[in-house]
């Protein structure tokens, strides 16, 4: 056991001087470790940052719903048209044609086998009266309650027109030649007009004044110019009855049995009331169930053969008809 001690001791002294030795304790102290060696000087670890979660983008605002419109509403009906207003006095009432047909504030109130048109007559619209050849009809007109064959132009804007305010009448007429196997002569053509007395239409009489006495002018294509203002002499009274009359008033009882023509002078005298009348009709079938109260005619209640005339520029004073 005595020869390992030295051993020792000389180990001891070699580990002493491998150490560096010194000191007052003779002990060396270690180094300090280096600064890399030190924990807390080592760059820090990668530190893997688990990103945050992606926001997510807005979910895209919803397309705004169209905007709730009302249909709109259905178009209001057109208001009716409004009637015509009616006409101030006689001279507003409409007279005006359209193609074929016969002026407004007119009519056609032929008998039977008769009638009033409208036609082309020496390249001009003219209204024309004819009659055809027939034998009498076995009941009667529904217009004039006749059985002949009779043509008549009817006017019946003058209603209520008072006979002291009447203007007269003017017109063109043409009458046909017997050349054409015809019957017309001056006589078969003439213009009546219907008076209430009282302007009432409780009681009437009938004016007549026939083509011969309205002393005709000759124009142009074989027409006459026809007129009869109230002044003119040139009145008749159809029928036989007797009418009350005044004195001075012979127009009230004359007739065409040949007590001659009148004024209209006498009867205004006598009525100054007086007034044109179209007197209801339960039996036309003319449009208004009236019988007009101005009238053209052309033959007779008795009136078989055949009969044609033409009229055209027809005037109630300075108002135009046709």
């Amino acid at each position: 056991m005595y020869t390992t001690k030295p051993l020792i001791a000389t180990a001891l002294v070699l580990t002493l001087a491998a150490c560096g030795g010194g000191g007052s304790n003779g002990f060396v102290p270690a180094p300090a470790p280096s600064p890399s060696a030190s924990p807390s000087a080592e760059a820090p670890a990668s530190v893997v940052e688990t990103p945050a979660p992606a926001t997510e983008a807005p979910a895209p605002a919803p397309e705004p719903l169209p905007e709730v419109v009302d249909p709109p509403a259905p178009p209001a009906p057109p208001a009716p048209p409004a009637p015509p207003a009616p006409p101030k006095t006689w001279k507003d009432a409409d007279c005006a044609r359209t193609g074929a047909d016969l002026p407004a504030c007119s009519a056609n109130f032929s008998d039977n086998s008769a009638s009033a048109s409208l036609v082309e007559e020496s390249g001009a619209p003219a209204v024309q009266l004819a009659t055809i050849a027939a034998l009498k009809a076995q009941n009667p007109s529904k217009n004039n309650g006749v059985l002949g064959n009779k043509a008549v132009y009817g006017l019946s804007l003058l209603h209520k027109l008072k006979l002291s305010d009447y203007p007269g009448i003017s017109f063109e007429a043409k009458l046909n030649t017997p050349a054409r196997a015809d019957t017309t002569i001056p006589e078969d053509l003439y213009v009546t007009i219907t008076v209430s007395p009282a302007c009432d239409g409780l009681s009437y009489l009938n004016l007549i004044t026939s083509a011969p006495d309205m002393a005709p002018v000759a124009t142009a294509d074989g027409y006459f110019r026809y007129s009869a203002a109230p002044a003119d002499v040139r009145w008749f009274r159809t029928g036989s009855k007797p009418f009350p009359a005044a004195p001075a008033t012979p127009l009230l009882n004359g007739a065409l049995s040949g007590l001659g023509a009148y004024s209209l002078g006498g009867l205004i005298a006598a009525y100054p009331d007086a007034c044109i009348w179209n007197f209801p009709n339960p039996t036309t079938e003319v449009p208004g169930g009236i019988t007009p109260a101005l009238d053209f005619n052309l033959g007779d209640s008795g009136t078989t053969t055949n009969k044609k005339a033409w009229i055209r520029a027809i005037m109630i004073g300075d108002k135009s008809i046709f």
